[in-house]
């Protein structure tokens, strides 16, 4: 008489045969995929999957990011950042490390904005007419230094003098002018921290009169120099040692900007340090 097979024997063994071809194929199929997108990138008709992409390919930094720029575009792939490409440097072991790699989390739903409601008339007016008079008090206090200046550099005897005083005084109002939005953040401000507020209100008018003086400060002249760093951090912001600032956007916020040690911000990045909402 034959025994029957118990049915956990026979079963479990196919269902291990069934998966581990499925694994294999997922698995050859991203190396493929990786693959091809490598081979476009570096301009070569094949690429083995054992090859080294900078000793054999002889790829470089930007080739590599060029690479990962067009992984993360591919529906088929999951992403890729330049440090897995230098901590697995073959499709071979890029692909493992793509598999093994933990599946990003969901992201959590964004709640809807809240509804704001919009400034009353009487509050707008009031905001704008007292913005009329920080800036005509600014220009009477900049038409009444220009004419003390020119006054004093008149009075010199002779061009020699003439020349010294203008110098003097045209460095003297060159600080005036760089220093003046460092002790209006200060006085009006103080430390920026994270905050909402609306627009046309008090903590609003505070804002734009140091955004104004930030503006017009000729600093924007130092940009590239380590003088630049300097003024920033005399605002308030954290930046470490060897930080070379090459964007024309002056922040405001600027409590809130944290720059590490040897950072090279390019002249395309904006960074203001607050944004706009409804």
């Amino acid at each position: 008489m034959t025994l029957p097979v118990p049915r956990h024997v026979v079963e479990e063994p196919d269902a291990v045969e069934a998966a581990e071809p499925d694994a294999a194929e997922s698995h050859t199929a991203v190396e493929r995929l990786l693959a091809d997108v490598l081979a476009d990138v570096t301009h070569i008709e094949h690429v083995p999957v054992d090859a080294h992409f900078f000793d054999d390919l002889g790829a470089n930094s930007l080739t590599m990011a060029h690479f990962c720029a067009r992984v993360r575009k591919h529906p088929q792939l999951p992403p890729v950042s330049i440090r897995d490409v230098y901590g697995h440097p073959t499709v071979r072991s890029l692909a493992a490390a793509l598999a093994e790699a933990p599946a990003p989390p969901a992201a959590a739903p964004v709640p809807p904005p809240e509804a704001t409601a919009p400034g009353s008339t009487p509050r707008y007016v009031l905001c704008g007419a007292l913005q009329l008079l920080v800036f005509a008090g600014y220009c009477l206090a900049a038409a009444l230094g220009s004419a003390q200046g020119y006054a004093w550099v008149a009075d010199g005897s002779g061009p020699v003098e003439v020349y010294l005083r203008s110098a003097v005084f045209g460095g003297l109002g060159l600080v005036a002018l760089c220093l003046l939005p460092v002790v209006a953040k200060w006085l009006l401000i103080g430390r920026w921290k994270p905050a909402e507020f609306p627009v046309w209100g008090p903590a609003y008018l505070r804002f734009w009169i140091v955004k104004a003086l930030l503006h017009t400060s000729p600093t924007a002249l130092l940009v590239g120099n380590p003088l630049y760093v300097l003024y920033l951090r005399a605002l308030g912001a954290r930046i470490g040692p060897g930080v070379t600032i090459l964007s024309r956007t002056v922040p405001v916020c600027t409590d809130l900007l944290t720059i590490g040690a040897g950072t090279v911000i390019r002249k395309e990045c904006h960074f203001l340090g607050y944004r706009a909402r409804a």
